[in-house]
């Protein structure tokens, strides 16, 4: 074994000769960000070792990472070596089910002595308990580090490990939170106890196999792999990768989630976690929800409040009465302040369509979304309201095949006021978007700002059409772009009365924007409806439409707009901030505005 490989290992370069607090710190910060906590292992039908060589061969020689009684039993020969005075200690990990600490020692640490003070160096916790910088062992003293603010507390010769979160976070997962955890009892986490005894590495070995090989252990359940980075974390358990910023805006940690292929978790394991496997992975991944709320100490979005809605779409009319005008009211104030858009596409995110992720999304966030978002949460706000509320599902029309689509695409939604039903749409977008409600009767004009629609019906399957103006577009390239439509009479969609669940549409939303066939993922889209015509923005070219601007003609423009300019376009048109980086794209494909 050699100290000067361990350090290339971990990209050290800095001084070894000062046996110092910034020294130590240094190295450890080295070693957290370049050897995983993980236990992948045991699902490639390997063994953990955790005799010194073993350990030294698998995390220097192999790249690899490993769990605590890999990762600081070899910090612990690492600084031994370096001449630092360092022991080893045995911990008890929290259990959130149980309340209580484990009874068996099954976390291994280390505690290092400078100049007469105490520190406690873990390199083998991961996650968002991880420390970043070596704790002083002091008791009820708070030590604020960038995961958080550590403390140790002591008591009777038993010395407890808290974390505490910061008071809010922002969470983008595949609805794999339940809405019943709220951030007020996620506060303080307890992570784990121990004393200042002695240990060796022979008295863990009895618990490295108990946890390798019992039923109910948690390593057993899952296969896990994190990393600390310079801004935070990331983890990949099982198929899901998750990716945390600390401190992204004022006190907000960022959490996003991501769920892979089998195929895209080794391209993952190699690209993020530079980690390659001699075996097959098998990725595994038993009680997911429990994991990541008692180990990430990750909060929701609080409850959804409709006083909230009503302030993000600046609606401060009449809610006395649940009759046509208070339901057209809500409708318009919704369509132009909340745009339809699929940008999350084009940002690496994944559009879910659990309620608490729209309502964060839409409400808090600040963003658009598509049909199956605004309806859905459109449809929560009527429900909550009073009104007689039902989910319809659409098959929209194909102009260029002249056909309508085979899978049911489209979420609408029927509301019925005195006997009377109306269609309510608030996700279609750029010119085909109605800006009242349309009295769902069959063969009637019904002329709005935007043209003249219709409900045509036969035997039970409902058609929607649109009759728009004649269009004049100052620019002569525009005028043949295929995102114009040149038709007066346009087919929109098809759809039944029969109701519909949001589970009926969880498959299209998946398709829709992973298909490399979906226009979806091929255009990336931002429409919000204005107070005289709607604007658009279709990968770079904003098009900006005034309804009825002399007499019977709509007026379009056009404007193609840089990499920035596409940013401060949705700040300043649409009311859009991103978190992730836009990819703009405008692959040619069946969409007309």
């Amino acid at each position: 074994m050699n100290i000067e490989e361990y350090f290339a290992r971990i990209s050290y370069k800095g001084p070894q000769e000062c046996l110092d607090l910034e020294t130590l710190t240094a190295v450890f910060q080295h070693h957290i960000r370049s050897v995983p906590f993980e236990n992948l292992s045991m699902h490639c039908g390997e063994t953990i070792q955790i005799d010194l060589e073993s350990v030294y061969d698998k995390i220097v020689k192999r790249n690899r990472g490993g769990w605590c009684m890999e990762n600081n039993h070899l910090l612990f020969w690492v600084f031994q070596t370096m001449g630092y005075d360092t022991s080893l200690l045995g911990g008890y990990v929290y259990s959130p089910p149980q309340d209580a600490y484990e009874k068996d020692m099954n976390h291994l640490l280390l505690k290092v002595v400078i100049d007469g003070k105490a520190y406690i160096v873990d390199g083998g916790f991961g996650i968002a308990y991880q420390m970043w910088q070596p704790m002083e062992l002091v008791s009820g003293k708070d030590q604020p580090q960038t995961p958080g603010i550590f403390r140790f507390t002591e008591d009777n010769g038993v010395w407890y490990f808290d974390k505490m979160k910061r008071k809010q976070c922002t969470v983008d997962t595949d609805n794999i939170f339940p809405s019943s955890v709220t951030p007020e009892n996620m506060t303080c986490k307890k992570v784990f106890s121990f004393t200042l005894q002695p240990r060796t590495i022979e008295e863990f070995r009895p618990m490295n196999l108990h946890l390798q090989t019992a039923p109910d252990s948690l390593f057993v359940k899952k296969s896990i792999c994190s990393l600390q980075t310079t801004s935070g974390f990331q983890v990949l358990i099982g198929w899901t990768l998750t990716e945390t910023t600390y401190n992204y805006k004022g006190h907000v940690d960022l959490v996003k989630s991501t769920t892979l292929t089998d195929e895209e978790v080794e391209k993952t394991l190699q690209e993020r976690f530079n980690i390659r496997l001699d075996k097959k992975l098998v990725p595994i991944n038993t009680s997911l929800i429990s994991i990541l709320i008692s180990c990430f100490n990750i909060c929701l979005p609080g409850n959804m409040n409709i006083e909230e809605y009503f302030t993000r779409i600046s609606y401060k009319g009449s809610l006395e009465k649940l009759d046509f005008g208070t339901l057209a009211a809500i409708f318009q104030h919704h369509i132009r302040a909340v745009p339809f858009e699929n940008l999350s596409i084009h940002c690496g995110e994944t559009i879910t369509l659990d309620l608490d992720h729209v309502y964060n999304k839409i409400v808090k966030e600040k963003r658009g979304g598509w049909c199956m978002e605004n309806n859905q949460l459109l449809s929560w706000v009527l429900k909550k309201l009073g009104y007689n509320t039902t989910i319809l599902g659409a098959y929209v029309y194909n102009p260029q095949q002249n056909t309508y689509a085979t899978q049911m695409t489209h979420l609408i939604i029927k509301v019925v006021i005195d006997e009377r039903a109306y269609i309510v749409d608030a996700g279609f977008g750029v010119s085909y978007q109605m800006w009242q409600p349309l009295e769902l009767v069959s063969g009637k004009d019904q002329p709005q700002m935007p043209g003249i629609f219709r409900f045509t019906e036969d035997n039970g399957i409902w058609y929607y059409e649109k009759i728009r103006r004649k269009q004049y577009i100052p620019s002569q390239n525009f005028a043949n772009s295929d995102l114009l439509e040149k038709r007066e009479r346009r087919s929109i969609y098809l759809f039944s009365l029969e109701p519909r669940t949001v589970e009926d549409f969880r498959f299209q939303c998946s398709y829709l924007q992973t298909s490399p066939d979906s226009v979806f993922t091929k255009k990336s889209i931002c429409s919000l409806q204005t107070n005289d015509g709607f604007r658009a923005l279709i990968g770079w070219t904003l098009v900006e439409t005034k309804f009825n601007h002399t007499e019977g003609t709509d007026l379009v423009k056009h404007t193609t707009l840089s990499d920035d300019e596409v940013e401060k376009t949705l700040r300043e048109k649409f009311g859009i901030t991103l978190e992730n980086k836009l990819v703009p794209i405008n692959i040619k494909a069946t969409y007309t505005i």
